[in-house]
């Protein structure tokens, strides 16, 4: 199914093969690097960014697409064979994850008939082609699936759980938000705005986001980024950022390379016990007891 070429030996990979489901892949770039795709039509590829900036050139999209972190795009093109190159950035870290057009139908519908995909010509694949935003406890489903040193026959069970879990809360994501009209005036403009100011928390995730203070940087009217900023992440800001720095955390501590501290201050607490109350608050148990679950699991 998967038919890549990386240019750079200076990228390592590691790929999990998902029995009768999908190839899913983990890129990780020390330095500027150079990959080609070559796809056919019935394959639907999912591109995510990890950390650093990733640029996709798409044989049948005519303007390169930029990729930073948390970020993902689906790419499908049912009318033929198409290509797609992926520019990295140095310390850039990424997923693919690839699957056939049937495969998706059925996971979503089990009683899909593949001849409801012939012919080619008559799919309609625009609206999965979105950049999705993609948070640090999605991007840890990734990594135990790709890292985790299970043997078989449990291996096989585990990733295929992963892929499952990885698969639905893309789904949801992607389709699953209500389709109510944005009760602010939606157009490509300041959908991009909304997104540039995602990145922003993201990349501030030790400050406590000031509405006002965006809006201004941004150009937008608080109340459509107030109201647009809910629509389309299904969040308030505030409600974002508080989960992204748990989430973020969780993946810190998965990491194994920080102490619990350490994380409290990166994420912005200034005491690491209002860190241990949130944390717990969020998944149940205080970072120390998800470490060693994590450990123990692996």
């Amino acid at each position: 199914m998967e038919k890549s070429v990386v240019n750079k030996a200076n990228i390592q990979v590691k790929k999990v093969e998902i029995r009768d489901h999908a190839m899913v892949s983990g890129y990780d770039c020390a330095e500027n690097g150079v990959m080609d795709i070559h796809s056919g039509a019935m394959d639907i590829y999912l591109v995510c960014v990890r950390q650093g900036q990733l640029q996709l050139q798409v044989s049948f999209i005519p303007h390169p697409l930029e990729l930073t972190s948390g970020e993902a795009f689906f790419l499908a093109y049912p009318k033929g064979s198409w290509d797609v190159k992926l520019l990295s950035k140095a310390s850039t870290a990424f997923y693919t994850m690839c699957m056939s057009a049937s495969v998706l139908h059925k996971m979503i519908n089990p009683s899909f008939d593949d001849q409801q995909l012939e012919p080619v010509h008559r799919m309609n694949m625009k609206d999965l082609m979105r950049l999705i935003p993609i948070g640090p406890a999605m991007m840890n489903c990734f990594d135990q699936l790709l890292y985790h040193k299970l043997k078989a026959p449990f291996d096989a069970m585990f990733e295929r759980a992963k892929f499952l879990e990885i698969f639905s809360q893309l789904m949801e994501s992607s389709f699953g938000k209500p389709m109510d009209a944005c009760p602010v005036s939606m157009s490509p403009a300041i959908e991009m705005k909304l997104n540039k100011v995602r990145r922003h928390i993201i990349e501030h995730v030790d400050e406590a986001p000031d509405p006002d203070r965006l809006a201004v940087i941004y150009e937008l009217p608080r109340n459509t980024l107030r109201e647009g900023y809910r629509f389309v992440y299904g969040q308030t800001i505030h409600q974002f950022h508080s989960d992204y720095k748990l989430e973020s955390a969780m993946q810190m501590l998965n990491s194994g390379e920080y102490l619990v501290k350490e994380v409290a201050f990166k994420i912005g607490y200034q005491n690491p016990s209002h860190f241990i109350t949130a944390f717990k608050k969020k998944f149940g148990h205080t970072p120390k007891q998800y470490f060693k679950q994590e450990t123990a699991s692996l």
